[in-house]
């Protein structure tokens, strides 16, 4: 919605809508740093009431904190729109690189290094990853994983990582033996794949008319 204001007036007819996401993206990160930068280590409920002309009170109120409480003493508002804006920017550079076709691009790699950016602006920017997560992270990348992060909404929950066919095994082994082995030493067999399994990409979900 933010970006969609901030961009209200522009003409994007004929424009090339992937070209045209990343651009108003990288834009989205410059305006964020502008309008937020001076405050790397976060407002608080005060400065941003102030910001906005509202009391504390009335702030309070507009963000529906009787329902969903926020206990923080400062708000980070740079590294959030750090992280959403550049975490948007990336799943966009990821479906271009998906479609480009180019034949000298190790597909990869450049997909891997994007999704470790993701992990690293979860875990820094957006502080939604765990230890435990960082740890299997870290296991896959050095056991040959292109590139691994948390899915889901974080805070714990799934890893996934981008492996290939030949070295499925020997990633699955590490984790195995580095992670689960020491922190989940009684896990069965089952249990053991259950939570550490290997699939293949496919295509997206689609409708037919």
């Amino acid at each position: 919605v933010v970006m969609d204001e901030y961009f209200a007036t522009q003409d994007t007819a004929g424009s090339d809508t992937v070209q045209m996401w990343i651009d108003h993206l990288s834009a989205m990160l410059h305006a964020s740093n502008a309008a937020f930068g001076s405050h790397p280590d976060g407002y608080t409920r005060e400065q941003m009431a102030a910001a906005l002309d509202m009391t504390p009170d009335a702030l309070s109120a507009a963000v529906h904190e009787d329902r969903f409480p926020v206990r923080a003493p400062r708000f980070k508002l740079l590294q959030r729109a750090q992280h959403a804006f550049s975490e948007a920017l990336r799943v966009v550079k990821f479906r271009q690189i998906c479609e480009s076709g180019d034949t000298r691009l190790n597909y990869c790699t450049a997909l891997g290094d994007l999704m470790n950016c993701s992990q690293d602006s979860c875990r820094d920017l957006f502080e939604c990853s765990c230890p435990e997560i960082d740890e299997l992270c870290a296991l896959a990348r050095r056991a040959g994983s292109f590139g691994s992060r948390l899915t889901g909404a974080g805070w714990g929950g799934c890893t996934v990582h981008l492996v290939s066919r030949d070295k499925v095994e020997s990633v699955k082994q590490v984790l195995v033996s580095e992670y689960y082995a020491k922190k989940f030493p009684n896990m069965t067999a089952a249990e053991l794949d259950n939570a550490l399994f290997a699939t293949a990409p496919g295509c997206g979900a689609c409708y037919y008319e």
